[in-house]
């Protein structure tokens, strides 16, 4: 039996009940993977834990606030924690050192021996449900939700199928050639079956990725296809212009992904736009990794510091682009601080040395945060996080 973990002496947390926001609770705790109380009902729980005879673990927060465990909405994983562009090891347990407790896969193209020009239908089916079979057996964290098919012509609705009974969570637009007249029915087609089947809909945007190979989508393309979620639509890394993403804001209701490795200008551009028509729900982040932009632990965690100081949004909704936003967008659990949710926090505070003293107002000025401790799933697996500078204060971990 898996201890349950105290976490106390919080300086505060981000939750996301009664409304998502700031509360000055100074504990909570967890419990066979969930947040089982916060607050005034952490007492009352641990005395049920006591009677039935579960052992309990302090982690003493030092005063630091806890958020919601980091979602990085794009990855392409290959097998494990192994990259093969840039080739390495550990990749994964990286991020996860940097507050990211879960990812989304964005496609695995990134596999030995991948062919974008001899993708067929059953070779995009096989490779993705294979990788959601794969990473789903994988116990350590940070949860990686893969096997995303890549969308070819000639489909067809057992191939959506196979891929969603092994846990694949995407369909992604970025090699389909939208090519003579029949494309629009096969991508209706396809979005029907990915409705059915619990897919999201995902489209690359702007210009071709590092391989060449991508599509290069404009604001009538994406308007047609309609995708759950615009991947790095601030570039991936080369944006569409100005004018055609105030028409993708404007004429869709697409989550906006938002990426280290694109346009910060135009990062600031589309949050402005989304800030004004109240809409910063429709933010998420990622971070186009492993790939052309190499890997970055922090990237998430960037984003959110950027959406925050550059495009001028509170820290609470900016931190809310990294993580609830993430797991709504994509159909998966997490990223909410709240009773019944997954145990996945971080413990964070300013960076020793900062100028501001509180989380908010650091992410403001568009500084991380640091991170003095991770939890997966209710159990402590970073403390502190190796890939942020420490916060002026670390935890400890305690016996009941």
């Amino acid at each position: 039996m898996s201890p349950a973990l105290h976490v106390r002496n919080l300086g505060g947390l981000l939750a996301a009940e009664p409304a998502w926001g700031w509360r000055a609770d100074r504990e909570l705790l967890c419990a066979h993977g969930r947040v089982l109380a916060i607050g005034a009902g952490v007492d009352l729980a641990l005395r049920s834990l006591e009677r039935d005879g579960e052992p309990v673990i302090v982690l003493d927060a030092a005063g630091l606030l806890a958020v919601p465990g980091l979602i990085d909405g794009h990855v392409h994983p290959v097998a494990g924690s192994v990259s093969v562009v840039p080739p390495g090891h550990g990749w994964t347990d990286t991020y996860l050192n940097a507050g990211v407790t879960a990812m989304v896969s964005a496609g695995e193209l990134t596999f030995p021996g991948f062919s974008a020009a001899e993708l067929t239908p059953d070779a995009a089916a096989r490779l993705a449900a294979n990788s959601a079979w794969a990473f789903g057996n994988i116990a350590a964290p940070p949860r990686v939700y893969a096997g995303t098919l890549l969308a070819v012509p000639g489909l067809d609705r057992e191939h959506f199928r196979q891929v969603a009974e092994v846990g694949g969570k995407c369909v992604k637009y970025i090699y389909y050639p939208f090519a003579g007249r029949q494309w629009a029915g096969e991508v209706a087609a396809y979005t029907t079956w990915a409705d059915e089947f619990g897919l999201v809909t995902k489209m690359h945007a702007g210009g071709t990725s590092y391989q060449g190979h991508s599509l290069e989508a404009d604001a009538e393309l994406v308007s047609a296809v309609a995708p759950r979620v615009l991947a790095h639509a601030n570039g991936g890394p080369i944006p569409m212009d100005d004018e055609a993403l105030a028409a993708i804001v404007a004429r869709t209701g697409c989550h906006l992904e938002l990426i280290l490795g694109g346009s910060l200008r135009v990062l600031r551009e589309l949050v402005g736009l989304l800030r004004e028509r109240g809409e910063l729900h429709r933010i998420t982040v990622g971070t186009d990794t492993p790939g052309g932009n190499g890997t970055m632990p922090r990237g998430p965690l960037q984003v959110v510091a950027a959406i925050a100081g550059l495009g001028q949004v509170d820290a609470a909704t900016a931190l809310r682009c990294g993580t609830e936003n993430v797991a709504r967008a994509h159909g998966i659990p997490g990223g909410a601080l709240a009773e019944g949710q997954p145990a996945d926090l971080l413990l964070v505070g300013p960076v020793r040395g900062s100028s501001h003293t509180t989380v908010a107002s650091a992410l403001e000025a568009g500084e991380i945060v640091g991170v003095g401790a991770v939890v997966s799933g209710g159990a402590v697996v970073a403390l502190p996080g190796r890939y942020t500078p420490p916060p002026a204060a670390l935890p400890t971990l305690e016996t009941a």
